[in-house]
């Protein structure tokens, strides 16, 4: 009887023991701070915006974020402007401070902390690319990768050498510096590929290569984890499929303009064969297309497709949230255009002055925009306010479209949609070129959005005027 119950107490003390959760911490003593964002992952990846959890302080001015987690995991906390990379392990606390107007982490791993967060990490843009323009062979670029590398090896090892962090978090921050740097070499490949009419056989196997080092798979997924499966499951297969002369970049232009881009990358990336990491590709594709704002119906049957796939997928209700409001959308556009809305044809007006000698007697603020600029429809939703402070100053509004002429009706839908108010015009090609080379604040092309405010008399005050989500500086110019 005694060996019964001896093995029940194993066995219940057991259970409980796998039941037991295990917490992570972040906490921070800061005053005149009203909250901070944690932006953390939502099963193994952060996917936008998912998962930012605010966190506001207590009677004492502590911020705490709590989470139950089983392994090691990369968020960010966003204080204000100031952004900190953190790396939270289960059963562990971290603790930021505030110190001679400086934010810095204390406790274990402090250290490595700190250096997590000198990285230089950049996006692989039109700058960076331009470093690698000499670097031709596989060798060539290796090398270059390797003597980055080796700065921040060095000063990992140093911290270990010192005894200053512990074991599992070195790993993590060598995965981190590893994973950053296969990302980079796969982003330099990619770059020399695009528009080409076949794959360097020798620069494909380094890309290759990358993924066999550091695969996928990996345990802890790094801050640009993302970033590397995106490469991987469809930026790589989509050169391909072009390489092999099935598809050009003029034909996916044609698909864009007709909405088939989407279904055609979506196919793409659901070829992969692990389906966790599939899902987790596929839910941030969805998301960052739905967050472009251009309203594809093609992403409510993608979503459909999704669902189907993955019905228990975390990523369900937040994807979800975004489709709706595409459907929206449609349903809005389905009405009439607002009574306020006034076109000018802009057909045979070839540059801005043209434009403002028919705007003379009223005093303008002018939006340059288009229906595929995220950051234009962004503005919108600062409107209200925009237009009781433009009529306070006896301003009107004119939107000026840079859409080509193709895409005449979904400038239209998107004024519907976004109910602006005012007088527009639909630019034509060379309306654009002078606009480029006389008015715009960005040299040698055109950066939108971007405002002008114009007098009476048609004159340009200026090009450069404060945004709409920027009212206080936007009314000091008006006055």
């Amino acid at each position: 009887m005694k060996k019964v119950f001896y093995l029940l107490s194993i066995i219940i003390l057991s259970s409980c023991a796998k039941e037991e959760k295990q917490y992570a911490e972040i906490t921070l003593n800061l005053d005149n701070t009203p909250f901070i964002v944690v932006k953390n992952p939502l099963d193994d990846v952060y996917i936008w915006n998912m998962k930012n959890d605010t966190i506001y302080p207590n009677e004492n001015n502590k911020f705490l974020f709590r989470k139950e987690i089983s392994k090691p995991e990369y968020v960010s906390v966003k204080i204000g402007k100031e952004g900190l990379k953190s790396i939270l392990f289960p059963n562990s606390k971290i603790e930021i401070a505030y110190i001679d107007s400086t934010f810095v982490f204390k406790g274990k791993n402090e250290k490595g902390m700190h250096l997590f967060n000198a990285f230089k990490r950049p996006y692989f843009d039109v700058n960076e690319s331009r470093n690698y323009i000499s670097d031709t062979t596989s060798y060539q670029i290796t090398q270059k990768i390797k003597t980055q590398k080796s700065v921040e090896l060095s000063k990992l090892q140093n911290l270990i050498d010192s005894t200053l962090i512990e074991g599992r978090f070195a790993e993590i921050l060598e995965d981190e510096i590893n994973y950053f740097y296969a990302l980079k070499t796969q982003d330099i490949i990619l770059d020399k590929q695009y528009g080409k009419s076949s794959i360097n056989e020798e620069l494909l196997q380094l890309f290759n290569k990358t993924i066999e080092n550091y695969p996928l798979e990996n345990d802890y997924k790094t801050s640009r984890w993302l970033d590397y499966a995106n490469n991987i499951l469809l930026n790589m297969p989509k050169f391909k499929i072009m390489a092999e002369g099935s598809i050009t970049r003029d034909s996916t232009q044609k698909w864009y303009e007709n909405d088939k881009l989407y279904p055609f990358k979506y196919d793409i990336i659901k070829t992969y064969k692990n389906p966790v990491i599939t899902e987790k590709v596929l839910a941030n594709f969805i998301i960052n297309a739905s967050k472009q704002g251009n309203f594809e119906s093609s992403l409510v049957t993608l979503f459909k497709d999704f669902k189907s796939r993955y019905p228990n997928s975390v990523y369900t209700s937040y994807l979800d949230t975004e489709i709706k409001v595409i459907e929206d959308y449609y349903q809005k556009i389905s009405g009439e255009m607002p009574t306020d809305v006034k076109f000018i044809e802009g057909r045979n007006i070839f540059k801005l002055e043209d434009l403002l000698s028919q705007l003379k007697g009223e005093k303008y603020y002018i939006d340059i925009w288009a229906t595929w600029c995220g950051p234009c429809k962004g503005e919108f939703k600062y409107n209200d306010q925009l237009n009781a402070l433009l009529k306070s100053k006896g301003y009107k509004k004119m939107y000026i479209s840079l859409d080509k002429a193709d895409f005449e009706d979904k400038w239209k839908q998107d004024i519907k949609y976004y109910n602006l108010n005012g007088l527009h015009m639909l630019a034509n090609s060379d309306f654009f070129s002078h606009f480029a080379m006389n008015h715009s604040t960005y040299k040698g092309g055109v950066s939108i959005p971007q405002y002008l405010i114009v007098d009476k008399k048609g004159a340009i005050i200026t090009n450069n005027a404060p945004r709409p989500s920027e009212l206080e500086a936007l009314e000091k110019v008006l006055n």
